[in-house]
């Protein structure tokens, strides 16, 4: 089973045309993340706060109409984190966020689970939530809680300059590496999260923390696992992309569901994993985030569709 924690918020998607007019989409790091696993077919639970409002109601249905237990969300009375989004030309998005006293930057110790349970093999953490408070205390303090029960998984989507302290941001995330099995990032979130190394030396210094594993997408040029003894490079698939919108989200879901079938529970079992195995799961990962792509908003595929699309590439 596969547990997201973090921020569940509703995306503003441009709805084309002139001046600013919006479509109201699902959004949030992990809650991506977690309706991506469910479509994949993995167990999933989210964690996390959602508002009482019909923007809660929202979201809370979604993850359930896609087979995302929510037995560990709390709802409140506080509202929902608005994300505003303008597309760019490359397919690239720009965000402006809303938060003041929202639901899910409102986590708190109350809201935490005294047990997990066995069943539970991995924790995705993030995003935007470890950037704000309470949410970000809480996560962490979790985290370094849970770091000898589960294989967590962390995705820094940083977005530089969205809160104006990027310095303490930059430092908490520091702080939960070693906490974390997995790291998985955009070559972006590595130039800003470690700024002036370049990418072999900044990938080491991750490493050298405590992760078993470094996982770099890079968009269109592809993907790439590192771990200690060497690295795996997978090429990206080409489709017509709409948006980039919930693309890194769909792919650390898919890679996570991916090891999770490859039998990966524990430390041991990821560290041994082969390297077919690994290079399998980065080109089923990278598959499904293509396949988001080229839908508007956070919409990852299911089980059967990306299956269908992998079979579509084979010679």
């Amino acid at each position: 089973m596969i547990v997201c924690m973090g921020e569940a918020l509703v995306d503003m998607v441009p709805e084309g045309g002139e001046g600013l007019r919006f479509l109201t989409r699902p959004g949030g790091c992990p809650y991506n993340s977690a309706v991506a696993a469910a479509r994949l077919g993995a167990k999933v639970r989210f964690l996390g706060r959602i508002g009482e409002d019909f923007l809660g109601d929202f979201l809370h249905d979604r993850l359930i109409e896609n087979g995302v237990d929510t037995s560990l969300v709390t709802r409140s009375a506080q509202p929902v984190t608005l994300a505003f989004v303008k597309r760019l030309d490359d397919g690239s998005a720009r965000y402006a966020f809303y938060s003041t006293g929202a639901a899910d930057r409102s986590l708190a110790r109350e809201d935490i689970p005294s047990s997990l349970g066995p069943e539970v093999h991995f924790l995705l953490l993030g995003s935007i939530s470890l950037a704000q408070e309470p949410s970000g205390t809480t996560i962490e303090n979790f985290a370094a809680r849970e770091s000898s029960r589960v294989l967590i998984s962390l995705d820094p989507n940083a977005r530089p300059g969205l809160f104006g302290d990027d310095d303490s941001w930059r430092a908490r995330l520091l702080r939960v590496i070693p906490a974390a099995a997995i790291v998985r990032l955009s070559d972006e979130d590595l130039a800003w999260m470690l700024p002036g190394r370049a990418e072999a030396e900044a990938i080491s210094s991750i490493l050298g923390m405590g992760p078993e594993l470094v996982v770099l997408t890079r968009g269109a040029a592809g993907s790439a696992a590192f771990r200690k003894d060497g690295a795996i490079e997978v090429r990206s698939r080409k489709v017509a992309v709409v948006d980039t919108i919930g693309a890194g989200d769909t792919f650390h879901a898919a890679f996570l569901v991916a090891l999770e079938k490859a039998g990966v529970t524990d430390r041991p079992s990821l560290r041994s994993l082969s390297a077919d195995t690994l290079r399998a799961a980065l080109e089923w990962a990278g598959a499904a985030a293509a396949l988001d792509c080229t839908k508007a908003g956070a919409e990852p595929p299911t089980y059967d569709e990306l299956e269908s699309f992998m079979r579509s590439l084979r010679p």
